[in-house]
């Protein structure tokens, strides 16, 4: 089997502070972001914090790994972090991209791993496949 792997890191700032603090809307809209994938849905969490900014945390494990969010409302940010087997991860990056309103600022990371990334360098991991790595945006 071919364990490649897709890691996005999303970093995003929105003018939509309601939308961060918003449990149900942020599963709601992650859930129709997988949805537009070949994504598999295998399980859902998620905690709404009360105290020190209202921010929501939420993870779904997918067959082909998983996707996670964390929001900071006191901030308007929110923080991404896709991993996938499969190639319908920038699928799910173009989809977040396009259906978020509101963003301000965003970078977005990202690396291939995987058993057969060759490894150099002398005091630190740089895969010699890590594939230009950010991408930054502002509107």
């Amino acid at each position: 089997m071919d364990d490649t792997g897709h890691h996005y890191l999303l970093d995003i700032v929105t003018e939509d502070t309601d939308f961060l603090k918003d449990e149900k809307k942020l599963q709601e809209f992650f859930s129709a972001v997988i949805d537009a994938t070949r994504f598999s849905i295998l399980g859902f969490l998620s905690h709404k914090f009360t105290a020190g900014g209202e921010g929501v945390t939420g993870i779904y494990l997918l067959s082909e790994s998983h996707l996670s969010y964390h929001t900071y409302p006191e901030s308007d940010y929110m923080s991404i972090d896709i991993y996938t087997c499969g190639s319908e991860c920038l699928k799910a990056v173009e989809e977040i991209e396009r259906r978020l309103k509101h963003v301000k600022r965003s970078v977005i990371r990202y690396a291939m791993r995987g058993s057969r990334i060759s490894v150099y360098g002398g005091s630190g991991l740089i895969s010699e496949q890590f594939q230009g790595a950010c991408y930054e945006s502002q509107r």
